[in-house]
């Protein structure tokens, strides 16, 4: 296993390629870099001399101070030779942001960064890659730009991703969507540290219990099942793969050089292996966001609470197409909800409420049903547009949440102020849905274990 702390906690950091000019990687990697405060930064460019206030060195040589992690950010032909200085002043970690090695045919840089990270025992990310984001310690040694996105909060969920823009634009979405991210890393070509390198690496960070990757190939498939069979015995691991067709997997080949296998056998490997291979975002986010909450979930059954009868029939259908049964509840129960709730009522399961139901009829009857030990888990079908329902059931099913030992989760669908009340809920870490089939992926995934 790759000793990797020091790439993601490093004392001091060298970045050649740090650059003035604007909209350069350099510029926005040094700007990133400013809000890391657990170490040392160092700017390297030899045709300036200063940038944010701080002393820019022309050659790493100069430093003359330990480097945790190295940082390079300038063409390919150039990040051999600075590999090669980095190695000399005994620097381990180094991130290599270039681009224009093996994916696209240039495979004598390839082996010449090789023999470098085997003559000095490196630990090397890329090429070709975004770079990486640790929230817990604000390091971002990505070229995204802040300008343009919205760092997520800090949570529980890692995320390693064989495409770097791909990966920022799904980290963009986990911020809008309330995904709380402990580490994100882009890795792209992965001529050293890969996919299981990294897997295992996650596996011993405590402040990560759920791991999503996005990944076009591998180069050892052994390896990568034997990787996820040991570390999903205690973390849950979620797959996506680029390049399932054939087009797409000739796509893969000139984008980061991977090798790839028959879908079919990576998707049955995965499963078999333990993770959750999955076939869209949603589906990698709606999972990921149920295993950061739940991290022990033990889903047996379900009971829908409705005040939507249609609703209610479009969900029936997506569990049951998931195999998971739905909850019986106990006759005290029924009786308990039944006077509680106009004679009209369905008590069954869905139990609908119907159109007129108030918060609180909705909230007494929740409480019923999390009391009932014949259900394992809720899901509450709201139409917020329907006149009895007022902005006074967030914050009940807020305290719900929090106290409740069984799993709930909410949909519903609707506009701008449907999405406004649905937000308070998300920031409160309760999984919310906005269609049917989404939620009967999702339940299918965690039924089948």
């Amino acid at each position: 296993m790759k000793n990797l702390e020091k790439m993601f906690y490093p004392k001091s950091i060298a970045l050649i390629g740090a650059s003035d000019k604007e909209g350069s990687v350099g510029k926005t990697i040094s700007e990133n870099l400013l809000d890391y405060k657990d170490g040392e930064i160092y700017f390297v460019n030899p045709r300036i001399t200063k940038l944010f206030n701080k002393p820019v060195y022309k050659s790493v040589l100069e430093i003359k101070k330990p480097i945790d992690l190295g940082i390079i950010a300038v063409p390919a032909e150039t990040a051999i030779e600075i590999t090669k200085q980095l190695g000399e002043i005994g620097c381990k970690n180094i991130l290599i942001i270039s681009a224009g090695f093996n994916e696209i045919g240039k495979i004598e840089l390839t082996n010449k960064l090789l023999e470098l990270q085997k003559k000095y025992n490196l630990n090397i990310i890329g090429p070709n890659c975004l770079g990486f984001l640790n929230l817990q310690n604000k390091l971002d040694a990505t070229f995204n730009s802040r300008k343009k996105l919205n760092l997520p909060k800090q949570g529980n969920i890692s995320f390693i991703s064989q495409s770097g823009a791909l990966g920022i634009a799904i980290l963009d979405l986990a911020n809008y969507d309330n995904l709380k991210i402990n580490k994100f890393i882009s890795y792209g070509n992965a001529i050293d540290t890969n996919e299981c390198d990294l897997i295992e690496y996650l596996y011993t960070d405590k402040d990560t219990d759920v791991i999503m990757c996005y990944i076009e190939g591998t180069s050892n498939g052994k390896r990568f099942y034997q990787t996820i069979k040991e570390v999903s015995k205690t973390k849950k691991i979620i797959v996506l793969k680029g390049g399932l067709g054939k087009k797409g997997g000739g796509a893969v080949k000139s984008h980061t050089a991977a090798m790839i296998g028959s879908s079919e056998t990576f998707k049955v490997a995965v499963e078999q292996a333990g993770g959750y291979f999955v076939e869209s975002i949603e589906e990698m986010f709606n999972l990921a966001k149920t295993f950061s909450i739940y991290k022990n979930i033990n889903l047996k059954n379900i009971q829908i609470i409705t005040n939507g009868g249609g609703f209610g029939v479009l969900v029936t259908d997506q569990i049951e197409q998931s195999g998971m049964p739905l909850a019986k509840i106990k006759k005290q129960t029924y009786e308990k909800i039944k006077k509680n709730v106009p004679e009209y009522a369905v008590i069954k399961n869905p139990i609908d409420l119907t159109g007129d139901a108030t918060t609180q009829r909705f909230i007494t009857t929740i409480n019923y049903c999390l009391e009932d030990t014949n259900v394992s888990g809720i899901i509450i079908l709201f139409l917020f547009q329907l006149p009895g329902i007022t902005q006074d059931i967030i914050p009940e099913i807020i305290n719900i949440k929090k106290q409740a030992k069984k799993p709930i989760f909410i949909m519903t669908i609707g506009g701008n102020i449907t999405r406004e009340w649905i937000n308070k809920l998300k920031d409160q870490d309760i999984v919310c849905f906005k269609d049917p089939s989404d939620f009967g992926k999702t339940i299918k995934k965690i039924y089948k274990k």
